[in-house]
């Protein structure tokens, strides 16, 4: 999507269920100001932005004759029918810091879990940092290549945020991203027969001493 051109709306409160019927959906852009406007997106742009826009995806985004960049901060979604009923968005200010919400995304291999030796769990998926648009980037790499038993951990202070990005919650800088367990065993759980009951194929013993072989009955 190169482009993403929202509509003025006038109608708001339950008024907004009429926007249904053209095709729109309703939404909101909103400032660090706190100053908001009430927009109107088409539905196949809504399902679009669902469908792909992350929590870094900047949007060049139209209102009239104004043109500024955006980010999706949240969508309404109707519990029951699963359809878009409303999308909020933030106007970024090129020039001030903010705050974004950055991946992790887990690259290379580790050798404990390639040789069966451990699991990988993912403990933390994303981070939230402060930095202007000029320095965002897209996600944050994690090199699992040099995880190569249990009880290894990579945690936030062990990687180096891009320049220009700075850690939000410093309570995090201790935290694991991803770490190696040990794999779980699976016992083979073996249940004897209960006295008294009868076995496929095994022999039984007839009403007159004799012994035959009990089939399953189909």
């Amino acid at each position: 999507m190169e482009k993403l051109n929202l509509q003025k709306r006038e109608i708001t409160g339950k008024k907004v269920k009429h926007l249904k019927k053209d095709g729109l959906v309703p939404a909101v852009v909103y400032n660090s100001k706190g100053d908001s406007t009430n927009v109107s997106v088409t539905k196949s742009d809504a399902d679009w932005l669902y469908r792909n826009a992350t929590s870094t995806t900047i949007l060049d985004t139209v209102i009239g004759k104004e043109e500024y960049k955006t980010l999706v901060k949240e969508f309404g979604i109707n519990s029951k029918t699963g359809i878009i009923t409303h999308v909020s968005l933030f106007q970024i200010d090129e020039n001030a810091p903010m705050v974004f919400t950055i991946p992790f995304t887990l690259v290379g291999i580790s050798p404990a879990v390639k040789n069966n030796l451990g699991v990988l769990v993912n403990v933390l998926d994303s981070i939230d940092v402060k930095c202007q648009l000029s320095k965002l980037q897209a996600d944050i790499e994690i090199d699992i290549s040099g995880l190569e038993h249990t009880g290894q951990t990579i945690n936030v202070s062990d990687i180096k945020l891009p320049e220009g990005m700075t850690l939000i919650n410093e309570d995090l800088r201790n935290a694991a991203i991803v770490t190696i367990t040990e794999a779980q065993k699976v016992e083979e759980v073996v249940v004897a027969p209960v006295e008294g009951e009868v076995v496929e194929g095994e022999a039984v013993e007839g009403a007159e001493g004799e012994t035959t072989t009990e089939t399953p009955k189909e």
